[in-house]
């Protein structure tokens, strides 16, 4: 579907005819075959109205009645360029799309009103403007399901405004907290905006124990997943250390690296190891009943899952992980977006950036484990199969819907590649962009692309140059 970008321009009511609320370019008309009747569906977001229409001369702008702008809730700003499609066989002229992230509240700091995630939230409403859609952010307490509106703030001219808006088409998740999402209050909002037609994706937070139960019921997982299980007292917890004497414990449902424990048995005793505000405390116990007893002081009835420990590789003497930023691309599909190297500090038991990771490139950290480079080449292209598999995996066998995965991947000394965790909610702060260039970061332009795909604005795809064709010797 070609998307046409054209200004809209709002007319007094009391200069256009009574029976007129749009004035079409004939140019566009034209094209479009909107010739006959002369009444159409207008779409903006969720909100719809017929319309009547006539053609009008200007080639490249949509004159509006005032009165039906202000019902659809069309900002005021005049001659600003949308982007339209004609659906020929419906007769609807959509506009847009309108594109809102959700996030829990607004948390003003230096960084601006969306605090760490500001320059994403502005990267996000400029992309999607570019584009010739609308993109805006929005809280909980702005959705007003009456009225079929929610109040929102976009970005324009450097400064952050609040409109009212139609329900988006695309509603991306940006809740940053585990508590407030599984409210009930908060579920009730989100039942709303998919009853209503929204397209609402990353779903939710993810629990590591129950996507592992569902990932190990498919038996391409079984090569690259470690052996892992849920914490059921002291007698699971000795079961495990026997069978793997490295091991790291993990709340099923934490994040950032925040609660992970990793244990050592030996000949000595256990090790013990975790981060703390000052950094990673190790302590020594001869005994397990005595290294169970400050477990279950520290895990507090969390849940949380035992895994097998991996040699992985290291680098400027911290361990290494991957993060594989995998996202829906413009036709649907997941695509790789990013893959980094993550170093963590040489005593830290974690890797992830705020904790003190330091971030390299996929190539770069591969060569400083001390691989050479023919293998370093073949390693990073299985980093990326498996990348691409896990999330087609993923989504086979869960619920709701995903457009972003966060893949943490681990490469171990031998070179083969392991699935250490799934995250719905990668990180968008500045201090998780590798490299931050001029515009907005790809990551931003995926996401975009994937809800104008959604809402029917595919582009085009690149025209190919036509190539010369080659003279051949008769023989």
């Amino acid at each position: 579907m070609i998307q046409h970008h054209m200004r809209i321009q709002r007319i007094a009511d009391s200069s256009l005819p009574a029976a007129v609320d749009l004035l079409l370019p004939a140019a566009f008309a034209k094209k479009h075959g909107i010739f006959g009747t002369h009444t159409l569906e207008f779409v903006y977001g969720l909100q719809t109205a017929i319309v009547n229409f006539e053609i009008g001369a200007t080639a490249s702008t949509v004159r509006i009645r005032e009165s039906l702008a202000r019902r659809l809730h069309l900002l005021e700003e005049n001659n600003m360029t949308y982007g339209f499609h004609f659906h020929p066989n419906t007769r609807k002229l959509i506009i847009g799309p309108l594109v809102g992230a959700l996030i829990y509240r607004m948390a003003p700091t230096e960084n601006g009103p969306f605090g760490g995630i500001t320059d994403f939230c502005r990267e996000m409403v400029q992309t999607c403007r570019k584009h010739g859609g609308l993109g805006f952010i929005f809280t909980l307490e702005q959705i007003s399901p009456e009225n079929d509106t929610v109040d929102g703030w976009t970005y324009h001219h450097n400064q952050w405004t609040k409109h009212k808006f139609p329900l988006p088409q695309c509603v991306y998740n940006r809740i940053g907290s585990r508590r407030i999402e599984e409210k009930k209050e908060t579920q009730e909002k989100i039942a709303i905006l998919k009853e209503k037609g929204s397209l609402f994706f990353n779903e939710q937070f993810l629990d590591k124990w129950h996507i592992h139960q569902r990932m190990s019921l498919l038996p391409e997982t079984a090569s690259f997943s470690p052996y892992t299980e849920l914490y059921m007292g002291a007698a699971s917890l000795s079961s495990m250390l026997q069978r793997y004497p490295y091991l790291y414990l993990k709340p099923s449902s934490g994040s950032l690296g925040r609660g992970i424990i990793r244990l050592v048995r030996s000949k000595q005793g256990y090790l013990c190891q975790y981060s703390s505000l000052t950094g990673t405390v190790t302590r020594r116990y001869p005994s397990f009943n005595m290294l169970h007893q400050m477990l279950r002081s520290r895990m507090k009835n969390q849940p949380y899952l035992m895994q097998q420990g991996l040699h992985l590789i290291k680098a400027r003497g911290g361990i290494v992980d991957f993060r594989a930023l995998v996202q829906k691309n413009k036709r649907g599909t997941w695509s790789i977006t990013s893959i980094v190297g993550r170093s963590a500090p040489t005593s830290s038991i974690v890797s992830n950036v705020a904790h003190g990771g330091t971030i390299l490139s996929l190539g770069s950290a591969l060569a400083a484990a001390g691989f050479p480079p023919i293998t370093c080449k073949s390693i990073g292209a299985s980093v990326r199969q498996h990348a691409l598999l896990i999330a087609q995996l993923f989504e086979q066998c869960t619920e709701g819907h995903y457009a972003e995965l966060g893949i943490d991947l681990g490469v171990d000394k031998k070179g083969k590649v392991w699935m250490i965790e799934i995250n719905s909610k990668p990180s968008k702060t500045n201090n998780s962009v590798a490299s931050v260039g001029k515009g907005p970061r790809p990551s931003v332009v995926r996401l975009i692309d994937y809800c104008f795909y959604r809402s029917g604005f595919i582009s085009p795809a690149p025209k190919k140059a036509p190539q010369a064709k080659r003279r051949t010797r008769r023989k």
